[in-house]
């Protein structure tokens, strides 16, 4: 997933325009690209904040109910603030705890909200780092606001999803982020670091039928992905191999049944992402193997499934660089598209299903040439 700095950045005025225009596709290496379609459009969000703003990742509990986390009051030379957004069936709103908002919050040692997921609109959790790591849970009243790794300042948290009786975290313990961590709560036992593993884990996803874990990331060699598999209340815990992918790197997972997982990224110097190529990789049941995608350049940031189990996926296309890429896996072919035109250059993008319908939430960031530049967006299909 990709973090923010700590540090904010005075955002520019932008202006956001959406044109459609109906174009034939056409075939293009592993698939078919498409004009922008007119499912796509841009949803007004919430007031994040003064200055800069960004959305780190969304998710929905149904039509009526959505939430999106990341932060506001970016400028130059101060720390950004955290921000939580509900959508309420007719618009988005600000969501961030009392605490946390301006002008009480924008000090705190909390600068941003990394990741939410929600069972429902009653149960709700979102991540957040800054000078330290916060976990938070709404239960349709009101927020519960835990520390699971005390006041140490080096550790952090990438990712948080509700499995079987538990709740399940990805973070660092280090740092230089070369000590990867899973961690689960539940409300008898609090937090335990279930596992360590050299690397990095950015995303994970549960599911709560099995009890079965997934969590991706990358290390020396190229990606890492660790599975755990409940049995008898106990979690047993095994690197999965991948591919030999150098400069291979995941940044989300998801886990569609045992025989079908789908893990997504880039490859690429980390320090270079004009040279990045977007990764995608597949899981059988046996074995994991690479996915041929018909976009040559960038990486992918969002993954998620439609209420028919097909695969969306969102990211970055540097041949397209002020629209989101979108692209669908269907009975074994890939169809590529892009969102509206926005009025800078997309930096991040996450997407989300909408239970109980065909739509999805897209949300991220853009940014231009400058750092003083930053604007989230918001993007609706169906």
């Amino acid at each position: 997933m990709d973090i923010p700095r700590a540090s904010a950045r005075v955002t520019l005025a932008v202006a956001i325009s959406v044109v459609t225009v109906p174009v034939a596709g056409f075939t293009i290496g592993a698939g078919t690209v498409q004009a922008a379609p007119v499912q796509w459009r841009v949803v007004k969000g919430a007031a994040l904040g003064p200055d800069g703003s960004a959305l780190m990742d969304v998710t929905a509990t149904g039509p009526r109910d959505a939430w999106a986390v990341g932060y506001g009051c970016g400028r130059e030379k101060a720390v950004s603030c955290p921000a939580i957004a509900r959508w309420n069936g007719t618009q988005w709103k600000s969501a961030t705890m009392p605490a946390y908002r301006l002008p009480t919050g924008y000090d705190s040692d909390l600068h941003h909200f990394n990741a939410v997921s929600a069972a429902s609109a009653h149960d709700v959790w979102v991540v957040g780092n800054g000078l330290g790591v916060r976990v938070g849970h709404w239960n349709g009243r009101s927020w519960s606001m835990y520390r699971p790794f005390g006041k140490a300042g080096s550790t952090s948290l990438s990712d948080v999803g509700i499995g079987r009786g538990r709740v399940w975290f990805t973070g660092s313990l280090s740092e230089t982020g070369d000590r990867a961590v899973v961690l689960s709560w539940s409300s008898s036992a609090g937090f335990t670091r279930e596992y360590i593993h050299k690397g990095s884990l950015a995303a994970l996803s549960a599911r709560p039928g099995t009890g079965e874990i997934w969590a991706v990331g990358s290390q020396k060699t190229g990606p890492l992905v660790v599975r755990g598999t409940e049995r008898g209340g106990r979690v047993r815990w095994e690197e999965s191999r991948t591919p030999a992918i150098p400069e291979g790197k995941l940044n989300q997972v998801r886990a569609i049944g045992a025989d079908d997982v789908w893990a997504v990224g880039q490859i690429g110097n980390p320090y270079d992402w004009s040279d990045f190529k977007p990764l995608a990789l597949h899981f059988d049941g046996k074995s994991w193997s690479q996915v041929p995608l018909p976009v040559s350049k960038g990486r992918i940031t969002g993954l998620t499934a439609d209420a028919s189990g097909n695969i969306w996926v969102s990211g970055v296309d540097p041949s397209h660089p002020k629209q989101v890429l979108f692209m669908r896996y269907v009975q074994g072919a890939w169809t590529t598209s892009y969102g509206p035109k926005l009025g800078l250059p997309v930096r991040n993008a996450t997407i989300g299903a909408i239970p109980g319908s065909s739509g999805m939430w897209a949300v991220g960031r853009m940014m231009g040439d400058s750092e003083d530049s930053e604007k989230d967006f918001i993007l609706r299909y169906g």
